[in-house]
């Protein structure tokens, strides 16, 4: 699947909204550190609408992310369901980041997650960086985010899936009991937290479906920076034992390659989210987007090809 031609399309119809960060007509490296990189292609989507009202610029067939059914069914995935948790780093100097998940990022990836074929639902929810504590957020900062599901993450069925993510995207972190001193700095960390008891029995219970694929999308400016320390390999296994197999798990860290003044501002090397990613990488489950490039809608790409893996693959828990 090629979605570069498609994102620049995207990028450009709603420029206005947020500024994309450089052209995505140019070759980058994506991936983890060894994987091979994508080739940039160029050119116009062909979509009047992120939501494939005005065409089909992915290819993949009917659907939408206002409760669309996803594509004809042919070359069925092995898994038709999806659950992805977010976890943004909420610090100051993520302003641009956040930006352009709720107005370019997450519109993208909703829209094609529906278009890939076989895949007839997915969920959302949404975390900051600080597990503690590790409850999906169902506010902004603007105030409740109402989502239509009834709980405390968004379902692809509702008909504003767009506004509440970009509601719950502007991230309310005042009930966090970290300190700000690093430790609101481990957006895989938190999301492993909200994966596990007690949150996964109790605020964030029901969420994960035995049926679906588990996707994470850990995004800092920093690094992954556990408290208490933790390997990645540590990380790794926690994320797992959510879902019973490595199979079922997809990561993708966003993150500085290396430190840099890039086109979202300043970035440190996200050393430990990279080698996270590599836990996953050797099972194709892992990707990492260099941050310092800009573009987090490429990033898109690299998430779409390992999930379609995954899903081709997925082993469904035993009931």
């Amino acid at each position: 699947m090629d979605l570069r031609a498609w994102c620049a399309g995207l990028c450009a119809g709603i420029l206005g909204l947020v500024a994309c960060g450089g052209s995505s007509g140019e070759g980058q490296s994506s991936g983890s550190p060894g994987a091979s990189g994508s080739e940039g292609v160029g050119g116009q989507g062909q979509g009047e609408d992120i939501f494939g009202q005005g065409g089909d610029p992915l290819g993949l067939g009917s659907g939408g992310a206002n409760g669309g059914t996803g594509g004809d069914g042919s070359n069925r995935s092995g898994c038709e369901h999806i659950d992805v948790v977010f976890a943004l780093d909420n610090s100051q100097s993520m302003t641009e980041e956040k930006e352009s998940m709720s107005e370019v990022v997450f519109p993208a990836f909703a829209q094609a997650l529906l278009q890939m074929s076989g895949i007839k639902d997915f969920r959302a929810a949404v975390i900051d960086a600080c597990p503690r504590p590790a409850n999906f957020h169902t506010s902004g900062a603007a105030g409740d985010c109402s989502f239509q599901s009834g709980k405390p993450w968004m379902e692809s069925a509702s008909t504003e899936i767009t506004r509440e993510f970009q509601c719950v995207a502007d991230l309310d972190s005042s009930d966090v009991e970290c300190s700000g001193d690093s430790d609101d700095e481990q957006p895989a960390s938190a999301a492993a937290a909200a994966l596990e008891p007690p949150f996964s029995t109790s605020e964030n219970a029901g969420f994960l479906r035995d049926e679906a694929l588990l996707v994470v999308v850990a995004i800092t400016d920093e690094d992954e920076q556990p408290v208490p320390r933790q390997d990645p390999q540590a990380i790794h296994d926690r994320l797992v034992a959510a879902k019973g197999d490595a199979k079922n798990v997809v990561l993708l860290g966003i993150g500085g390659r290396s430190e840099c003044q890039g086109a979202y501002g300043s970035a440190d090397e996200a050393e430990t989210l990279q080698q996270l990613v590599d836990t996953f990488a050797d099972d194709g489950r892992g990707f990492f987007w260099d941050l310092c490039e800009g573009r987090l809608e490429d990033g898109l790409t690299n998430a779409l090809t390992a999930i379609e893996e995954a899903c081709t693959e997925f082993v469904p828990i035993p009931k």
